[in-house]
């Protein structure tokens, strides 16, 4: 027998999984300006072999405003975790297996497949120029031959406010060459140009709005001595000892970014990962010849590649000043250095401090000593050491995340979304300005040693064995185009949570907002996620009802004052 159901998006619904397990949903709240999901969920229980597809219509006012994908699964090689610790971190699973994650276009124009003894997703967006109203929203199920077999409804009220501007800063770093590589284009071909734009439009849709410049290549996830596919923007010549730069592809980079909607720059690393203690892989035109002029060989605080940089970074600040870039713009020196790399970061800061005075420079650390030195403006601290840096006045404040430990929130195929979702209320209590993660789509497996097929290994050439995901948030489709995930939309859910608190913010003021949301899981920190996907809706549907309260005050003083 055919069951269908509607269900939260939040929920992860695996393949051996039936309708019974999820709890049905009725109704869905959303803002007029508001991205809002829920999950069709189809199993067929009988014994008889059936593979098919089911055309999916929708009735209603939403209809015109929806937009279906089929909720598709992918390989996770999750083994390192056990019956203890999937209560301590909320994985759903611990075993290898296919994992709900990749969201893919309808088939056959409107068509969701479905097997028997499967069960089988679809993920139902809705948005656009909403209207204000209660709407009654139907979808029906049919066979091929236009037989219908199910239906379900829903009711969806779009609450009369919209929800404020996204103003946390967002990056998950891009990495222009993992598509070249997958898509096999020459880099930064007008082919290559395309297919980054088709990326970066996704990650601005999603909350992303500041995106990774590759003036050179970037020196992240790359093995001492070994080189990713060259990257680099600037184009370098050196003539009888002296060196020219031209930004035109730099001007390309930032015009499309600007299309796209990128409102924060950051050029990429001047120095390599873990510990600064090399040059980044330069290229130039030496007298005519092609080839690498620093890399791994490089001392970082060499005489030769300190008095490249200078002068490199002197024309780069001048340019982008010029462009009137200078504000939106962002430095890395180098990515995660430790306490024992203190002396080497503060040497390579030393000689570009000067040339770098006012603009932004961050980095991702987690040693307080380095912005206690003066090092850095910005320190980017991991999620879980975030409470050493909360008492220091710093002008940004920004935390990332990455893999293991599973013991804040994450973004793992084995997480229940609504853990990934955490970090929205983590972020607003903390009144956190930015957010940096290390992979929006990263297509190589650990420190780079070979491309992978992220449809075949997600978890990074085994990279992430214990977070499968973490590497990327997209896939790459045939046409060059991104496949959005799971992962992506529960993350944009938290950006888009911060909007909603901001919102009820306005009304009443941030500690009440705060309180609210304790009441429900207790204190809110980065240790404290919540796991469960109706606690999660608890907390949207109080903040609902705080704003619905509001706005129905509003409304009945406007009527009042206009008897009056």
């Amino acid at each position: 027998m055919l069951q269908t159901k509607i269900v939260s998006a939040m929920e992860k619904c695996f393949l051996d999984q039936s309708t019974d397990d999820f709890k049905e949903i009725k109704k869905l709240r959303m803002y007029k300006n508001e991205r809002a999901s829920i999950q069709l969920l189809v199993y067929d229980d009988t014994e008889e072999r059936k593979a098919t597809f089911l055309h999916i219509s929708i009735e209603g006012y939403m209809a015109d405003f929806s937009n279906a994908r089929t909720v598709e699964n992918i390989p996770n090689y999750n083994s390192n975790y056990g019956k203890e610790d999937a209560e301590k971190f909320g994985l759903l699973r611990t075993t290898a297996g296919l994992y709900p994650d990749v969201l893919m276009p309808l088939v056959r124009g409107n068509c969701m497949p479905y097997y028997n003894k499967q069960l089988h997703t679809s993920i139902v967006d809705f948005e656009g120029e909403l209207e204000a109203g209660i709407y009654p929203t139907k979808f029906t199920f049919c066979d091929l031959e236009n037989n219908k077999v199910a239906e379900n409804e829903i009711v969806i009220e779009v609450i009369d406010a919209y929800l404020p501007k996204h103003n946390l800063k967002v990056t998950n770093w891009f990495h222009a060459d993992c598509l070249a590589d997958y898509y096999n284009v020459e880099v930064f071909s007008d082919r290559h140009f395309e297919i980054c734009e088709n990326f970066i439009k996704t990650a601005v849709k999603n909350g992303i709005n500041m995106l990774l410049m590759p003036v050179f290549t970037p020196p992240l996830d790359t093995y001492v001595g070994g080189e990713r596919t060259t990257t680099q923007l600037v184009k370098i010549s050196l003539d009888n000892g002296e060196y020219t730069f031209d930004f035109s592809l730099v001007d390309r980079w930032i015009d499309m970014c600007n299309r796209c909607g990128v409102k924060y720059i950051e050029v990429c690393h001047l120095f390599t990962q873990w510990g600064a203690y090399h040059a980044p892989k330069v290229m130039a035109t030496v007298d005519g010849e092609y080839k690498r002029i620093f890399g791994w060989e490089t001392d970082a605080k060499g005489e030769e590649y300190v008095k490249f940089l200078r002068r490199f970074l002197k024309e780069l600040t001048a340019h982008l000043e010029k462009r009137g870039d200078k504000e939106r713009t962002y430095f890395h020196i180098s990515d995660e250095p430790k306490e024992t790399d203190l002396e080497q970061y503060k040497i390579n800061r030393k000689n570009v401090t000067d040339i770098l005075d006012g603009w932004n420079i961050m980095d991702a650390l987690s040693d307080v000593e380095f912005y206690k030195d003066g090092l850095v403006d910005i320190p980017v601290p991991i999620t879980r050491a975030i409470e050493n840096f909360m008492e220091l006045d710093i002008k940004e404040r920004w935390v990332y995340y990455c893999g293991a430990p599973l013991d804040t929130t994450n973004r793992g195929f084995a997480l229940p979304s609504p853990k990934t979702r955490s970090l929205g209320m983590q972020l607003y209590k903390y009144g956190i300005d930015g957010f940096l993660h290390w992979g929006f789509n990263f297509y190589n497996n650990q420190c780079s040693y070979d491309h992978i097929n992220p449809f075949l290994n997600p978890c990074g050439g085994y990279f992430w064995y214990d977070v499968g995901g973490d590497c990327h948030l997209v896939y790459p489709a045939q046409d060059g185009t991104p496949i959005e995930s799971l992962r992506l939309m529960a993350t944009r859910q938290a950006f888009d949570d911060i909007r909603l608190f901001r919102l009820c913010e306005s009304f009443y003021d941030k500690e009440f907002v705060v309180a609210e949301i304790e009441k429900i899981i207790g204190k809110i920190d980065f240790f404290n996620c919540v796991n469960d996907v109706e606690i999660m809706q608890k907390i949207r549907d109080r903040i609902d009802d705080l704003i619905i309260e509001k706005l129905k005050g509003d409304a009945k003083k406007v009527r009042t004052a206009r008897k009056g």
